[in-house]
């Protein structure tokens, strides 16, 4: 968060040095987004009923997909609607305090070129169906040919004891 003000303090100084240089609005502008967007994405962590998982910056827990493999994404098209990857301008932070390992921290290029932030080298996903944060609601859901797992700060996927089939609900369907 602290980085995000950082960040949109200089995009309003660019704003400020754009106007008294006599740039357009719409050129400070773009500066000012250009500003905004280059902030890292963050990742943290929150306590769930299995644990400290991973999660994003907005407090929504970010899973593993076993079918991907060797550090790239499997999750496009309709599994990226329902299964969102966590991207990122450039690397990834990790939150200060949270017990994420910075070390752990990378990114893998999809498809469409655009950076999604791995860990541990598993691409992480936010579920739609987690509504706010600190919900796991995808944990063990078989969707899209394999399943999703929260994860430790370890890096590790974070099974419960019986794995349930997941329940699908209209996010999914055919799943």
């Amino acid at each position: 968060m602290r980085q995000l003000e950082r960040v949109l303090r200089r995009a309003r100084w660019i704003a400020l040095i754009g106007a008294a240089l006599g740039l357009s609005a719409v050129t400070t502008a773009a500066i000012a987004s250009v500003a905004r967007t280059s902030a890292a994405t963050t990742v943290t962590t929150h306590s769930s009923k299995l644990g400290k998982v991973l999660a994003s910056a907005n407090g929504h827990a970010l899973y593993m997909f076993t079918h991907d493999s060797a550090g790239k994404s499997s999750c496009y098209a309709s599994c990226a609607s329902v299964w969102r990857p966590l991207s990122s301008i450039g690397h990834p932070a990790a939150g200060k305090g949270s017990g994420v390992n910075s070390k752990l921290l990378g990114t893998s290029r999809r498809k469409d070129g655009k950076l999604q932030v791995t860990y541990n080298g598993h691409p992480l996903y936010s579920y739609a169906g987690d509504t706010s944060a600190g919900q796991i609601n995808g944990e063990g859901a078989n969707h899209f040919g394999g399943r999703w797992y929260v994860i430790s700060t370890g890096g590790n996927a974070v099974k419960p004891k019986k794995a349930s089939g997941g329940v699908c609900n209209p996010l999914c369907p055919g799943y």
